[in-house]
């Protein structure tokens, strides 16, 4: 089986990819991630996918057969892209934003195989509501710091799955990768399939999870080139 190298430092794409049964190795490129002004967020979050993907062809041994996978995750909110908030006092802008409405979660992704230079690009997205959490909710979530790190400044796989009130679409789209889009991609640049399918994964996301409603379907847009 030839080497896949998922060129990203995120702890949970890395758990989604294990999940699958893949063996794989991890590179951190270090690119600018910012969105590019006036370019539509679905195009966007592919080229900072393909970036991280191309970036880490210079990390790789010389000679080895490898197939590289990268993606990028962002929060559409109501006034646009959300990155991620990097301090509390962000973090609690971005959820009273987010609070009681609908926003899109965009991951796009970059298969790449460095021997032929053959690449795919493609993005998922997902339709995420939040409830009407209260105030006290929203500082004992940001006290405890899991959304300074994360786009849009919420971690549905974690403590963040409390404030979710409905997700449309695939779940680990708004973790941070559409798996099976993942797999679909790598087959495309000749990483060979190792299961029949690559299914979503249930993700325990709070004491609501059981009541949600779903809101819409995800939709793949991009190809491979």
């Amino acid at each position: 089986m030839p080497k896949l190298v998922l060129a990203s430092g995120s702890d949970r794409r890395r758990e989604l990819l294990v999940r699958l049964g893949l063996r794989f190795t991890v590179v951190r490129p270090e690119i600018d991630e910012t969105l590019a002004p006036g370019m539509c967020a679905d195009l966007a979050v592919q080229l900072v996918a393909r970036a991280k993907a191309h970036a880490a062809i210079s990390m790789l041994k010389e000679g080895v057969a490898a197939y590289v996978l990268a993606a990028d995750t962002v929060v559409v909110g109501p006034s646009g892209p959300m990155g991620k908030p990097g301090s509390e006092l962000r973090a609690k802008e971005m959820l009273r934003q987010l609070r009681g409405h609908r926003h899109v979660v965009l991951t796009g992704i970059c298969a790449l195989c460095p021997a032929t230079m053959k690449e795919g690009t493609a993005v998922s997205r997902s339709a995420v509501r939040m409830r009407e959490f209260s105030d006290e909710e929203l500082e004992q979530y940001v006290a405890g710091g899991e959304p300074l790190d994360k786009a849009g400044a919420y971690a549905v796989q974690g403590l963040g799955g409390s404030l979710v009130d409905a997700i449309g679409g695939r779940t680990d789209t708004v973790i941070g990768l559409d798996c099976q889009m993942a797999m679909q991609l790598l087959n495309e640049v000749g990483y060979p399939n190792p299961l029949p399918t690559a299914p979503d994964h249930s993700v325990p996301l709070g004491k609501s999870a059981t009541t949600r409603r779903p809101l819409a379907s995800s939709n793949r847009s991009g190809g491979s080139r």
